[in-house]
């Protein structure tokens, strides 16, 4: 990852939103966001990615977990048919 720490990137994700550019298009990712009952037990938390150039979704997923949203997330071939892994150094930080 450019101009900042990938380990930090996916550790902080699961708290806070960042911004990326890849391939000249800036995405934004909602940071893991949990839905919790009146009991104050989390029910689900969500994870998104959208591509503020075209303005669109291009990953979301509910999960029980924040970790399990993290794993999906890491998985998922939205990155030019890569994964987060295969695809993150050539992606650029940019609210680092």
């Amino acid at each position: 990852m450019i101009d900042g720490n990938v380990y930090d990137f996916i550790d902080k994700l699961s708290y806070e939103d960042h911004y990326i550019v890849f391939k000249g298009e800036k995405y934004f990712f909602n940071g893991c966001q949990s839905t919790i009952d009146d009991d104050g037990k989390i029910v689900s938390v969500r994870l998104e990615v959208y591509n503020l150039e075209s303005s669109t979704t291009v990953f979301s997923t509910e999960q029980p977990t924040a970790t399990e949203c993290i794993s999906e997330f890491e998985n998922a071939k939205i990155w030019g048919g890569k994964s987060f892994w295969e695809a993150e150094k050539d992606m650029t930080w940019v609210d680092c």
